[in-house]
């Protein structure tokens, strides 16, 4: 079992995230990817400045992933009339995210990326199932998961944080191997914003969410 500590969902035109970014940290990131300042943005909003020196795992997935920085990597390659830039190349590796919020989120320890291949769906049931494990195993404090996508006309981070100790009265639990029910929710990139919806109404049923590779199996949410 595990504590949800916040569901976050952001939505950004694609020339928004650099502003968002100076006004997260009073300064442009420079050198930086757009999933990569989308990372940042969220990962500064989920963690008040107090918790961004514990132990952190950072577990991210894409759709898209990206997209974009490969495509004008391989037309520089293909048309262009010079090397591509060291920049344009690192611009395509996920990876890289980690190094770049880390100055940031000093807790960072570890960062995962796990790429879809099916637009409009997720698996959010394997990032919170490898969170929970963490934090019983006690390798982190928090675990923040959340699936971004960026293109040339959306920008969007959704974000769960996650906790083993439950901190200043938590809005919810969470629990792995739940049969699921009817009514669970399918494994899509929005979920967060419909737990939050869920977070802001009365019902105390608990909201389940269906695996996308194990139907009978959920992660159940319950309002404590």
């Amino acid at each position: 079992m595990s504590y949800l500590q916040i569901a976050l969902s952001q939505q950004l035109a694609p020339a928004e995230v650099p502003a968002a970014v100076r006004a997260a940290l009073g300064k442009p990131l420079r050198r930086a990817a757009p999933l990569t300042q989308l990372a940042l943005i969220g990962a500064l909003a989920c963690l008040p400045a107090e918790r961004r020196g514990l132990p952190t795992a950072l577990l991210w997935q894409s759709t898209r992933g990206p997209r974009q920085e490969t495509r004008l990597l391989l037309e520089e390659i293909s048309e262009g009339t010079a090397e591509p830039m060291p920049y344009d190349f690192l611009a395509t590796q996920p990876a890289i995210a980690a190094a770049q919020i880390q100055p940031f989120i000093p807790g960072l320890r570890s960062a995962s990326y796990f790429p879809l291949d099916t637009p409009g769906t997720a698996d959010w049931s394997l990032l919170l199932t490898l969170a929970t494990n963490w934090l019983a195993e006690g390798r982190y404090a928090q675990v923040l998961c959340t699936h971004l996508d960026h293109s040339q006309t959306t920008a969007e981070g959704q974000w769960l944080c996650l906790t083993q100790a439950a901190l200043e009265n938590p809005p919810a639990r969470l629990q792995i191997g739940a049969m699921a029910t009817p009514g669970a929710l399918p494994d899509t990139p929005d979920f967060p914003a419909h737990l939050a919806h869920w977070l802001a109404g009365k019902l105390d049923s608990p909201l389940q969410l269906r695996s996308a590779t194990t139907s009978q199996l959920a992660v159940e949410f319950a309002r404590l």
